[in-house]
């Protein structure tokens, strides 16, 4: 979902994030404030006051964003749903859930908390927005605190809208779930409403757009984009798991890769094996124990004369070894960790020997065949996966 972060901070065992889109999203926050909101609330403000104020009223908003993610991942805690750590990006905030909520009830108590915990907040700044002087050029703290307390409000309502991926997207399938017992028809569904709200913001940002509110139509289709991606997404991982839950990694793997003996030279590897087949790394193994992996990047910093000598042993990238699975893991399991460690193929292993390779292409082909035969439920266990 997200490219380069910057790890922040960790508050009760949870990561905070930026994405470097966040930042376009904070220059625009602080420009509007500055240049439109305050100004318009305050009069007589001058524009170092207000760049002042858009600062402290995007950090307020940084804040919120933080507080209504942090109410979602404590919840998350409770229920023993893991949780990668919480980004902001340009769109807001997101808790990253490492796997689906066990029961309608988690779901909902999960997805509720965070419109709740908005609320508490916009009463808590209306409160001390009310307890302050009237906003003034001199006196202007007042009218962040009702910045706050009125963007607090809209990020809660906005939010509560039963359109998957949003909070009231996810009580609404919580809802459907509960009613029906059919996760993945919920999932349907509340996608199917995600997808009817993003159109419904994409058309509504052309009209501004045409309408010469340049900024606005802008950010509302983008949001709408947004969110038709993100219900899709959700429609395309319960149709994985429907097919794959059950299945086991045995079934999907390679189970004779091309692999790559320690003691081999360089320029024998690069001959026989980069050019020959095409891959961009290779396990290596001694005997049927294996030691790691012979990247293409790794040997293309070798100078000539060091590719004579060395031998893969001598350039082998251990970074794999903490990306492995067991051949009875399921292939769901698998893609967990290909997601947290974002790689498209992982090292099958018992006992620390190599059994084989499992690729992401390879599942999404299998998935491919079947949807293409409209098989239905799970393939039957060959009698070679029922006894391991």
């Amino acid at each position: 979902m997200f490219g380069k972060k910057i790890g922040l901070f960790s508050i009760l065992g949870f990561r905070v994030s930026l994405d470097f889109s966040w930042f376009f999203l904070a220059i625009l926050i602080v420009w509007s404030l500055s240049r439109g909101y305050f100004p318009a609330v305050i009069e007589g403000l001058d524009p170092n006051t207000a760049l002042v104020l858009g600062i402290v009223g995007a950090l307020g908003l940084f804040f919120s964003i933080i507080f209504h993610e942090f109410s979602h991942a404590i919840v998350a805690r409770q229920f023993d749903i893991p949780i990668a750590g919480i980004t902001l990006f340009i769109f807001g905030g997101v808790a990253e859930l490492e796997k689906e909520p066990p029961s309608a009830k988690s779901e909902f108590l999960m997805a509720i908390a965070g419109p709740i915990a908005s609320y508490v907040l916009a009463i808590a700044f209306y409160i001390i927005a009310g307890l302050l002087p009237d906003a003034t050029a001199g006196a202007p703290l007042a009218a962040v605190f009702s910045y706050l307390a009125v963007i607090n409000t809209i990020l809660a309502t906005f939010n509560l809208l039963p359109a998957f991926p949003l909070d009231g997207g996810r009580v609404f399938r919580a809802a459907i779930w509960g009613w029906t017992g059919n996760l993945q028809r919920a999932t349907k569904l509340a996608a199917g409403t995600g997808r009817i709200l993003g159109t419904f913001l994409m058309v509504l940002g052309v009209f501004s757009i045409i309408s010469g509110n340049f900024v606005a139509g802008m950010w509302q289709a983008l949001i709408g984009l947004f969110i038709i991606g993100a219900a899709r997404s959700s429609e395309i991982q319960m149709v994985m798991k429907t097919y794959l839950d059950d299945v086991p990694v045995r079934r999907l793997m390679v189970d004779d890769p091309v692999i790559i003996p320690a003691q081999l030279p360089i320029h024998e590897i690069i001959e026989d094996y980069f050019y020959r087949c095409g891959h961009k790394a290779f396990p290596v193994v001694r005997g049927d124990v294996l030691l790691g992996w012979v990247r293409l990047e790794d040997i293309g910093k070798l100078a000539v004369k060091e590719r004579a000598r060395l031998t893969a042993f001598d350039v082998l990238s251990r970074d794999g070894l903490d990306r492995t699975v067991s051949p009875d893991s399921s292939v769901t399991h698998a893609m967990d960790v290909m997601r947290k460690h974002n790689t498209s193929r992982l090292l099958v292993t018992r006992n620390g020997k190599l059994e084989g390779i499992l690729t992401l292409k390879d599942i999404m082909n299998h998935v491919a065949v079947r949807q293409e035969i409209g098989a239905a439920g799970h393939p039957k266990q060959s009698a070679e996966d029922s006894v391991g």
